[in-house]
């Protein structure tokens, strides 16, 4: 998508910085699990913004014509690059342990985006044009604009340069069961780091589910905040741990509910774990207090409102709204389900997934495992049971309202 189309050539990376255009990227979301959908991106000045739409539009609707072995042997090693500097992370496996541990291998979130080296080296053209032509019409698009630019203004250069590229294939997600895991699962990972850590992590329902933002309020009751408790237990107090950390990545179909502390040189991790599980049970158990709901949702509004004080942040939520949840606006709603929250709801919530076996991953200082993508881990249990697969969603766009 980089390298060239049919009509503009080499002209998007060699003409944009010309015009001033900055942070020009792709993103499909190199996280522990990321599946929903690619996001090409870049801001330019508002006298830019026909020669962009065209350049957009023109990889788009005209791309295949324009790429060559030559291009894909180039842009595979890019990519094969990329991955192995975020594999050589510290930790930087804890990803496939993760997929590897809480899903089937045939579930299409069992696996990080990004692929295998295998992956990697068999993709042939054939591979990319079918995926080109299966994703990437404007039917499967969200396209955002956001900054100096009106609708008036907008829509027609949209209509112009847009409007002519046949659709392509539709692609609708397939709902998907949550998998299970039938008992707790611990395991041992030996990676390159400074000191061991400590991961207890759930499969929970995605980000449209009513106990979504109930089982966010309650990672952040764990550690986020100043007055969280794993931060006061285990790091200020009792001096167990390092760094503690609570959160939900959220997804389309699921989320990962994921709790990790950073052991104490000098300290015996069992003791550590004992404690990190006791306090989340006591979590479970009886629920967070009316202080804790109400500073969660007061830093979560603070945290919002901050972050679309960006234009690319603004552009970035008006999009993701529309994709996700066929709402641009839905960031407001988003406000108000934690406004709402209870103790009441966020207990529920916490008791009815987080009651389920956990998946326990500690990763201690040592050799790295040699093959990286065999997800070389120490097995103590069965995989979680089957479920049916789901579509990703492909978006070859800044991001439009």
């Amino acid at each position: 998508m980089f390298t060239g189309s049919e009509n503009a050539g080499d002209f998007f990376f060699k003409r944009m910085p010309q015009v001033g255009a900055t942070n020009m990227n792709s993103m499909i979301w190199y996280g522990t699990f990321s599946y929903d959908y690619t996001n090409y991106y870049e801001t330019v000045p508002t006298g830019a913004l026909e020669m962009t739409l065209y350049l957009e539009s023109d990889r788009m609707g005209h791309l295949l014509g324009a790429i060559t072995q030559a291009k894909l042997d180039n842009q595979r090693g890019v990519v094969q690059n990329v991955k192995r500097q975020r594999d050589n992370q510290p930790y930087g496996l804890v990803q496939y342990a993760q997929a590897a541990a809480l899903f089937p291998a045939d579930h299409p979130y069992g696996h990080p985006p990004i692929g295998s080296m295998a992956d990697l080296d068999a993709a042939s053209l054939d591979d990319v044009h079918g995926w080109f032509r299966q994703h990437y019409g404007p039917n499967n698009a969200v396209l955002a604009l956001a900054g100096d630019i009106d609708l008036a203004t907008a829509k027609p250069l949209v209509e112009r340069y847009f409007g002519s590229i046949k659709r392509g294939p539709d692609s609708s997600p397939i709902a998907v069961a949550i998998p299970t895991l039938p008992a707790r699962k611990d395991e041992t990972l030996q990676d390159r780091v400074a000191m061991t850590r400590l991961y207890r992590t759930w499969v929970v329902p995605g980000l449209n589910d009513p106990d979504a933002v109930p089982l966010a309020i309650g990672a952040s009751v764990l550690s986020g905040l100043a007055s969280s408790r794993l931060d006061n237990t285990l790091v200020r107090d009792e001096k167990l741990a390092v760094s503690v950390s609570a959160g939900l990545q959220t997804f389309a179909q699921v989320s990962l509910f994921e709790v990790s502390a950073d052991v104490k040189p000098g300290v015996d991790p069992a003791v550590v774990a004992r404690r990190l599980d006791a306090i989340i049970a006591d979590l479970i158990a009886e629920g967070p207090t009316a202080g804790e709901v109400d500073r969660v949702a007061i830093q979560n509004a603070a945290d919002t409102i901050k972050s679309l004080e960006s234009v690319s942040s603004k552009a970035g939520t008006l999009a993701e709204g529309l994709l996700y949840l066929n709402d641009p606006d839905h960031y407001a709603q988003d406000l108000d389900a934690y406004a709402a929250a209870t103790p009441a709801t966020v207990k529920a919530a916490l008791g009815k997934w987080l009651s389920r076996p956990a998946y326990a991953l500690t990763v201690t200082p040592g050799a790295r495992p040699a093959d990286r993508d065999a997800q070389a881990v120490t097995k103590a249990s069965k995989p979680a049971s089957a479920v049916s697969g789901v579509r990703t969603k492909a978006v070859p766009a800044d991001t439009i309202r």
